[in-house]
């Protein structure tokens, strides 16, 4: 019989990145990956793609990574690419 791989519930990743994000409101995918070391990259796409299509988040690419934005209500924060610094 092979092992189970076991992930924590959905919702649980999605809420964790939400809470990173209100404080932040913007950081990169790896700053994301590195402050979530027990989630593979494939679960916080998922996760991302999710809150996103929840219109919580937005996914911009950058040159080598992406940026996370938290979209509070309709306000938008300027991009990284246009100056922003990497947290």
């Amino acid at each position: 019989m092979d092992p189970q791989v076991v992930s924590p519930g959905d919702g649980a990743i999605d809420e964790q990145i939400l809470g990173l994000l209100q404080h932040h409101r913007r950081l990169t995918f790896l700053t994301l990956a590195e402050s979530f070391p027990l989630y593979t990259w494939h679960a916080l796409f998922a996760a991302l793609n999710r809150l996103r299509g929840q219109h919580h988040v937005d996914l911009l690419p950058l040159t080598a990574d992406y940026e996370v934005v938290w979209q509070q209500g309709s306000e938008r924060a300027p991009l990284m690419s246009q100056g922003c610094l990497r947290m």
